[in-house]
């Protein structure tokens, strides 16, 4: 006699088997001190190939082969029953993304070094000072001091600012100096990092099953992971013959040009172009340095493979636009396209890309609205990971906390929501950047301290924000510029991982809800490890230790950012800005309107072939490292469908994520060889393969 059915559906059974175990939540913690442990002395000591740097971090790619070819290798062998199952692997995969946000440019690598850069860069020197003094900076928000260090000029003479910048000559570091700021500043990161879990699980449906976004980069983790068929040695990705032989590839050509940075008799192989010569004349002469010197990048072209074409040909596109641009504004008119100009198109793309998210997703935002006020219809079903109620009144007060938290560092109130409205906007839109094109290097060209010379730029208008609201407008820029490493695209990518890998039957927000609890644990742990590495890194280390010594070890985080960003910002704001000979209004119209434009045409116009991300993205330092290979990629798949139509495009598939593990795979190669060269003694190269 049969067995009765189910009555429930298989779409809506619990996954099986449970994907948070003892097993993942303490191998997810092993990689998480493994990543954030290491990367500060890795990146500023040792000064090798950034251990995270971007989307695609070495470090979590490292981990994954190590836990999916090795140790389930070994399982397999041996004890077949306690093979690491894809769910598992699913949650480390998602706890390790998160941490990844921590220990180098996503938090640590600017946190503590702006404390100390702020006082050490503006010693001396009077009208920076002053700046400081002005900006009456909290004592809970710094390292412990003498209380006569009453000025910037003598907190920077203390041992713990002046060792932090030479290496402390005891190698002693002075850990309960720093438990204060360490945990005023956590506050504040949780308080963050929270809104933004919160933001990414609201946007997710909507994102993932409305609009249905790629997810490239959780693509290419989700089939590292995947699991193989029963009876099987191996996944599909790894069972492909055409993967092993494009990864082979790559890392066989990666090998020539490390070998020959150490024996100059072994030959190089191009990897790029550099017309610098051929463009020194006007009026070439005046495009950009990505455009007269580029890089090919394998991992950029294997994940542009699973980008949308039109998105791929506008990223290179806009960016090709824009030179062009400057080749006829500067080198043939004489006239000047300046960065505060770019900067302002910037600021109206982002605003405008904003609205267009929130426009195309406004049932979907209404929906939650209706949830938290007790409003559900029957046909609206729950979120997968928290409800929806939950996680909307959860960002109300977190956003309310975070404008509190603010206030109390001296920020008006309006300076504080106008701050937490931008950086979230910020931090969001390259989420949303990153799940539709897999973007492995994002940033955005715009410093947020800049929204308060808008009105000051009004002729005869008196608005003007006080000097510790702008102050800490600039700090925060510092802090969150650069978007490489940012959280809420490590996290969303994760969470798209677990959904295809662990939580693609669920629709109980029971089962998810550990899910979130292992990632908050990781954070929890990875914040304070990563903060002793940066502190134990910082204080035992004057100079890098590779074959060209810099000093100090974190120039740009301790000396150029909060200069850039904080001191002289503040400076110009406080005596009046500066004429700029251009009109922030109408090129912010302009940013907006190329955006919306794009945007409405997109939506209408099948054949259109602009996206608004290709403009969006055209001013950042980033894209002038990855958009020739954005280019190449798109070729490649245009070619692919055109000669081969979709079976050939289907059967490329893995030979593309081969492109993708075979450049992080040899990264990490040479990133262990200099670390293993280090420790032993010997002199090393420092070897960058991925975009930087």
């Amino acid at each position: 006699m049969q067995a009765p059915k189910s009555s429930v559906s298989p779409s809506l059974e619990e996954p099986r088997p449970r994907a948070v175990t003892l097993r993942s939540i303490l191998l997810g913690l092993l990689g998480v001190v493994f990543i954030c442990g290491l990367a500060p002395y890795n990146d500023w000591a040792v000064s090798n190939t950034f251990m995270i740097g971007n989307f695609l971090p070495i470090g979590l790619v490292l981990v994954l082969l190590v836990l999916v070819l090795l140790v389930n290798g070994l399982l397999r062998a041996v004890a077949p029953a306690h093979m690491i199952r894809e769910a598992e692997l699913a949650v480390i995969t998602a706890m390790l993304l998160a941490s990844c946000s921590l220990p180098s440019s996503g938090l640590m690598r600017y946190l503590p070094s702006s404390i100390v850069g702020i006082h050490t860069t503006a010693a001396d020197k009077v009208e920076l000072s002053k700046v400081v003094e002005d900006a009456r900076i909290p004592s809970w928000l710094l390292p412990d001091m003498p209380d006569s260090a009453d000025t910037p000029n003598a907190k920077a003479n203390t041992d713990v600012m002046k060792y932090y910048l030479s290496r402390s000559p005891d190698q002693v570091v002075p850990w309960s100096a720093w438990v204060r700021p360490i945990l005023t500043w956590g506050i504040f990161v949780a308080m963050l990092w929270g809104i933004m879990i919160l933001l990414c699980l609201l946007v997710r449906r909507q994102w993932v099953e409305n609009e249905r976004l790629a997810f490239p980069l959780a693509t290419v983790y989700g089939s590292l992971i995947e699991a193989p068929e029963p009876g099987r040695w191996f996944n599909t990705l790894f069972s492909s013959r055409g993967f092993w032989i494009a990864a082979a590839a790559v890392f066989v050509f990666h090998a020539f040009n490390g070998f020959h940075a150490y024996f100059p008799i072994v030959p190089e192989i191009p990897r790029g172009y550099n017309f610098g010569q051929l463009f020194a004349d006007p009026p070439l002469n005046v495009t950009r340095a990505g455009f007269k010197d580029a890089e090919l990048y394998f991992c950029v072209i294997g994940i542009t493979f699973f980008l949308q074409s039109k998105i791929a040909f506008s990223i290179w596109f806009f960016y090709v636009l824009v030179n062009l641009t400057h080749v006829i504004v500067e080198g043939q008119f004489q006239a000047t396209f300046t960065d505060p100009m770019k900067h302002d198109q910037t600021f109206g793309a982002m605003v405008m890309l904003s609205m267009v998210i929130l426009w195309i997703g406004r049932q979907h935002w209404w929906m939650i609205i209706r949830k938290m006020f007790g409003q559900s219809r029957p046909d609206e079903t729950e979120s997968r990971y928290l409800p929806y109620a939950f996680a909307g009144w959860g960002v109300v007060v977190l956003f309310i906390g975070i404008v509190i938290w603010m206030m109390l560092a001296g920020m008006a109130w309006y300076g504080a929501i106008v701050m937490t409205v931008i950086l979230l906007m910020m931090l969001m839109t390259v989420a949303r950047i990153v799940a539709e094109t897999g973007l492995v290097f994002v940033q955005i060209n715009w410093p947020m301290s800049r929204v308060w010379f808008y009105p000051a730029m009004i002729p005869d208008t008196p608005i003007k924000t006080d000097a510790t609201t702008f102050f800490f407008s600039g700090w925060l820029t510092t802090l969150f510029h650069d978007l490489r490493e940012s959280f809420a695209a490590f996290f969303l990518t994760g969470v798209r991982v677990a959904d295809t890998a662990a939580y693609e039957r669920s629709r109980r927000w029971k089962t998810g809800f550990s899910f979130i609890l292992a990632v908050i644990l990781a954070l929890v742990v990875g914040y304070f490890v990563a903060a002793g590495s940066m502190l134990w890194t910082e204080y035992n280390y004057a100079s890098t230790m590779s074959s060209r010594a810099d000093s100090p070890i974190n120039r740009y985080g301790v000396e150029y950012s909060p200069r850039d960003h904080i001191l002289s910002p503040a400076d110009n704001y406080a005596n009046g800005p500066r004429e700029e000979g251009h009109s922030s209004l109408v090129h912010i119209s302009i940013g907006g309107a190329v955006v919306a434009a794009c945007s409405v045409l997109r939506l209408t116009l099948a054949w259109w072939p602009l996206h608004p991300i290709g403009y969006f993205v055209s001013y950042a330092y980033a894209i002038d490292r990855i958009w020739f290979s954005v280019m190449i990629g798109w070729l490649a798949k245009v070619i692919i469908v055109r000669f081969g139509g979709s079976e050939l495009l289907k059967s490329g598939r893995n030979v593309f994520i081969g492109l993708v593990v075979g450049e992080t795979s040899a990264a990490a190669f040479w990133l262990i060889y200099s670390l293993l060269a280090n420790w032993l003694g010997y002199d090393y190269q420092r070897i960058i393969l991925l975009p930087t």
